[in-house]
């Protein structure tokens, strides 16, 4: 079940964002997850059922793709649109803090993820605070983890989409996901001690099970990703404030940056790929949200009272112990 959680988290994570420039809300005119084709080009596209044919008009057309990390059919199922869709803008499910992923060699990330030590992790989180380091911390040994085990790298789908984009003249990368501190830092306010306690306990005990190719292809389905997150939710009610801060929240500011995409393009083709765990909140918010509710989704709120005093007690307790240990070492 870590396995799961970790890739939920990342899915539903990992992920964060950058929004475009803030424009006028979309007009509601403009018709949202048209179901049947309303011109021949768009009629003539063939997807792969992991794509979501989410507008479609006379002058706009956007496809949603949703992929699994860690997956080299969808790695492949990008090429195979882009091939059809001959787009002239590209979202991907990146913020500015990730878009190194874009450049990064495949073979260099799995020879790193193969000696994966205590002085890799701690630059990898310098700056942020405990709590939230060692969540970061958690996520990015997984990811060594499973890239060690299949041999794949992640954010392949996003390399790909960044490169097949270049191939396309006037052709545009837009990064549509919140920074990653953000949403690592929102879910961790979001929680008690207690249910912080909860989810560490949960992610540090449970073994992890065996990755296998073809299980990871069952998450390009949609009913089970839902199923795994009722199982990890029921196990440890407190992941549903996580997925909410990892998904939910997430999928408005993904649905809102697509908005701002197809605004910033002009006669739109427009290819989306994300996470699976993000394609049916995308499709529920595409077309809905405006500049004020993402706003308020870009703020850390204030840390309560007890968080702000508990570190310090048990930094004060932590030294107390350490002095009289020394105490009773000098002076018996």
């Amino acid at each position: 079940m870590k396995y799961e959680t970790c890739i939920l988290l990342r899915r539903f994570l990992s992920r964060t964002f950058e929004v475009p420039s803030i424009r006028r809300p979309i007009k509601k005119s403009i018709p949202v997850c048209s179901i049947y084709p309303k011109n021949a080009y768009a009629s003539s596209i063939q997807l792969p059922k992991s794509a979501t044919l989410l507008q479609n008009d006379e002058n706009t057309t956007v496809v949603l793709l949703g992929t699994v990390h860690f997956s080299k059919q969808s790695v492949e199922d990008v090429s195979e649109i882009v091939k059809v869709l001959n787009p002239n803008a590209i979202l991907v499910e990146l913020c500015r803090q990730r878009v190194s992923l874009l450049e990064l060699d495949d073979k260099k990330f799995l020879e790193d993820a193969k000696n994966f030590d205590a002085q890799k992790l701690k630059e990898a989180v310098k700056g942020q605070n405990f709590v939230s380091g060692m969540l970061h911390a958690m996520l990015l040994k997984t990811y060594a983890d499973i890239a060690k085990e299949l041999g794949v790298a992640p954010g392949g789908e996003f390399r790909r989409a960044y490169h097949e984009m270049k191939k396309i003249p006037g052709c545009k990368l837009f990064l549509g996901d919140r920074p990653i501190q953000i949403t690592i830092a929102r879910a961790f306010q979001s929680l008690s001690v207690y249910e912080l306690g909860q989810v560490l306990y949960h992610l540090t005990t449970t073994n992890p099970k065996p990755l296998d190719k073809d299980q990871l292809e069952k998450y390009k389905d949609r009913d089970f990703v839902q199923a795994q997150f009722e199982e990890i939710t029921k196990d440890v009610p407190a992941f549903k404030k996580i997925f909410h801060v990892f998904v939910d929240e997430r999928d408005k500011c993904l649905a809102y940056s697509l908005q701002e995409c197809v605004r910033a393009v002009q006669s739109p083709r427009v290819l989306a790929v994300v996470g699976m765990g993000h394609v049916d909140g995308i499709v529920k918010y595409y077309g809905k949200m405006r500049q004020e509710d993402i706003v308020p989704l870009l703020f850390i709120p204030p840390r309560p009272m007890y968080k702000v005093i508990l570190p310090k007690v048990l930094k004060i307790g932590f030294y107390f112990i350490i002095f009289s240990f020394f105490y009773r070492l000098l002076f018996g």
